[in-house]
């Protein structure tokens, strides 16, 4: 590995889509919690070959801040609030991590409650 120096060697950029799975996979792993997709959109796009992630929206502003929604369904008997927050601090976690961007924020919205 190379020590960091002051040479400019271009610009990364990283593309929503990669953001969006990042997310999707770090919400896989929290227990009581699937996304809420909507599997009609993502399979006709899918028959086109075009993936498509309709249960995260990246958003970016006019000052390059990154803002997150997640449409996320909860297993019963899970505490939204609670299970809302993990959501929260997993997504904000694994971005930092992986990608070096610090989200604006990360908003839940929960699309439904899961029995059984």
């Amino acid at each position: 590995m190379r020590p960091e120096s002051g040479i400019n060697l271009g610009v990364i950029q990283v593309h929503k889509r990669v953001i969006a799975d990042i997310c999707t996979a770090a919400i896989a792993d929290i227990q009581g919690v699937s996304m809420a997709n909507n599997s009609f959109v993502d399979g006709v796009l899918g028959v086109f070959g075009v993936r498509h992630n309709s249960a995260v929206d990246v958003r970016v502003d006019t000052r390059n801040q990154v803002s997150v929604v997640v449409k996320v369904a909860i297993r019963y008997g899970f505490n939204l609030s609670e299970t809302s927050r993990k959501i929260q601090d997993t997504v904000m976690t694994a971005i930092e991590k992986m990608a070096d961007i610090n989200l604006k924020d990360v908003d839940v919205s929960i699309q439904g409650v899961e029995r059984g």
